[in-house]
């Protein structure tokens, strides 16, 4: 079956296959021993990154090449000895079920769900300037203490800021750059000389 990207990416963002990957995800996790929880993701984010950099990959993964035998001799070829029991384990079960489909959604969920039991917080910080090791450091342990949470902290720059910095934490946005501080000063002026 040859199916183009767009209908691949539908069909992951399908209800019914989040739903299913969230159950296979929930699965996995309880079977784990915490210890090698992060592990696991790790092995699961390096499969979904194989998918979107290594040609045919994705047609691997996800069964849309040959029939079940074949594939599952293939999967069994390709990761025998190569990823974890857990993940060979968790492929092998997908197969039998006709289910590799929705690994790109189980591989979502495990992430979303070890983050959530880890007590971590993805948050995006864009400054106007790089930040060097010592100031990042400071600003993850700030925001460790104040949110009651482990920041997982990606950084951006962007040079139009002028100065300070923007937080996004889930949907909620802190922006503190000069160049909010700017516009909302126009905004008072002109509502003022109105």
């Amino acid at each position: 079956m040859n199916m183009d990207i767009n209908a691949r990416h539908e069909t992951v963002l399908d209800p019914t296959v989040l739903r299913l990957g969230d159950l296979y995800a929930q699965a996995l996790l309880e079977s784990l021993p915490a210890a090698q929880a992060d592990a696991v993701a790790d092995e699961l984010d390096a499969l979904e990154g194989a998918m979107d950099t290594v040609p045919g990959a994705r047609d691997l993964l996800l069964g849309f090449l040959g029939r079940s035998e074949d594939r599952t001799r293939r999967l069994e070829r390709v990761f025998a000895g190569r990823v974890s029991e857990r993940v060979e384990a968790l492929l092998g079960v997908l197969e039998r079920h006709g289910r590799l489909t929705v690994l790109p959604a189980v591989i979502r969920s495990f992430r979303r769900r070890l983050n959530d039991k880890m007590g971590r917080v993805a948050m995006t910080l864009t400054t106007a300037v790089p930040l060097d090791a010592a100031e990042l450091a400071e600003i993850r342990a700030s925001l460790a203490a104040s949110l009651g949470v482990e920041p997982m902290l990606q950084t951006r720059v962007d040079e139009t800021l002028i100065g300070g910095a923007v937080l996004r934490v889930g949907d909620q946005v802190f922006d503190s750059s000069v160049k909010n501080q700017l516009e909302q000063l126009r905004k008072n002026i002109a509502r003022k000389s109105q």
